[in-house]
């Protein structure tokens, strides 16, 4: 029986505040493995502005998902990880990229999509001991 009690909000746009936007994904995906400078996430991200990228890590950075770590040097140096709330966003991520794998192949590819490295699926695959059956939807 569903209760009558309403809770504030919905889940599924509070998510997608983390994870809805265009380089939201690419951004924490390249985290994952550990710290990294402003630099380094913006050549890992072909096409994303250094604006675009400065919103994206403040707005992480506000919601505790993302650490901002400034050294006192010349010139700065500034890196960012992950926070232990930023890398519970991983395994979602996994699972969204697992899906559109499979699924990619359904669809023509159009111009202009972009295109990720083949080793991102390989490890995946490794990691959650999957099969070739996600190409085909069949793992899902």
């Amino acid at each position: 029986m569903a209760s009558k009690e309403m809770l504030a909000g919905c889940p599924v746009q509070h998510a997608l505040q983390y994870i809805g936007g265009k380089w939201q994904i690419g951004i924490l995906w390249h985290l994952r493995e550990g710290t990294l400078r402003f630099n380094a996430i913006k050549e890992a991200l072909p096409g994303l502005s250094e604006k675009v990228l400065a919103d994206n890590l403040k707005f992480f950075e506000q919601k505790g998902i993302v650490e901002k770590q400034v050294f006192a040097a010349v010139p700065p140096k500034v890196e960012y990880r992950l926070t232990q709330d930023g890398q519970t966003l991983i395994p979602v991520i996994e699972k969204i990229l697992l899906w559109g794998y499979a699924h990619l192949q359904d669809e023509r590819v159009q111009n202009g999509t972009l295109y990720t490295p083949a080793t991102v699926l390989e490890e995946l695959q490794y990691k959650h001991d999957i099969s070739d059956s996600y190409k085909t939807g069949a793992g899902l």
